[in-house]
């Protein structure tokens, strides 16, 4: 009887293809985590390895909207500038070779009273190694000095590009010392985030690809189960065909 009945007493639920679009919908998701995985294991280690702005350029960085230097319990001001390539004040990297003018300014009184020594060396890989030659690796020096209005104003050219540590040195009349160490870079300011920059391309890229391979699949899953189509329904048939000529009524 089931297999002479009414098709339609039995009929396919409406739901079961949307029951297979969440499913495959949960495998795409699943395929993406574990495909972007190793890219978001890159980009954990290089969001985990780099400090903060203060640290990242030692007792330098922005905070509170300004350039900031600290130094002991003390906070100086800085201001950079490139007087012949750009009027735009720089915070931390200097963006390009030539004449450098940096402005510091004593936020407390008490740094008025102190000697203040300035000196940029070149970044050969800590203070072991620059104590090894200090006057071999200096390229600016400012003997200390007192600045009874806070502000100090160094000027410098640097001819070439390349990785240095400004290092700033404040000492008073009862035995205070505080040195405050700040690397940065010349002309390299792209360099520095080139890292970065190449793992978010690889992550955009491995996204996109994966993409397109799920829409594939899918479409090719999508072909593969669909049903075929329906039979044509037999033409319409007249009377004529069915019982033959009409009778007429005996007379």
């Amino acid at each position: 009887m089931r297999e002479g009945g009414n098709p339609d007493a039995h009929p396919v639920p409406q739901g079961s293809e949307n029951r297979l679009a969440p499913r495959g919908g949960c495998r795409f998701a699943k395929v993406v985590r574990f495909a972007l995985l190793p890219v978001a294991a890159v980009l954990a280690v290089a969001v985990a390895g780099a400090p903060d702005p203060a640290e990242a350029h030692g007792r330098l960085g922005a905070a509170e909207g300004r350039c900031r230097l600290f130094i002991g319990p003390d906070i100086m001001n800085f201001t950079g500038y490139l007087p012949e390539s750009s009027k735009n004040e720089f915070c931390e990297d200097i963006p390009a070779t030539g004449p450098m003018i940096m402005v510091l300014d004593a936020e407390q009184d008490e740094l008025r009273d102190m000697k203040i020594e300035l000196r940029i060396v070149k970044d050969v890989g800590g203070e072991d190694k620059e104590n090894e030659d200090l006057q071999a690796v200096t390229v600016a020096y400012r003997e200390p000095k007192s600045y009874p209005t806070g502000t100090v104003n160094f000027e410098h050219t640097f001819d070439d590009p390349g990785y240095f540590v400004g290092i700033v040195t404040v000492t008073g009349d009862h035995g205070e010392r505080w040195v405050s160490r700040f690397p940065f870079s010349v002309g390299k300011s792209f360099m520095r985030d080139l890292p970065v920059y190449l793992t978010l391309g690889i992550g955009t890229v491995a996204a996109f690809f994966i993409y397109l391979v799920h829409r594939r699949r899918e479409t090719a899953a999508a072909k593969a189960h669909k049903p075929p189509p329906a039979p044509p329904a037999p033409p319409p048939t007249t009377p004529d065909e069915d019982h033959g000529p009409e009778a007429t009524p005996a007379e």
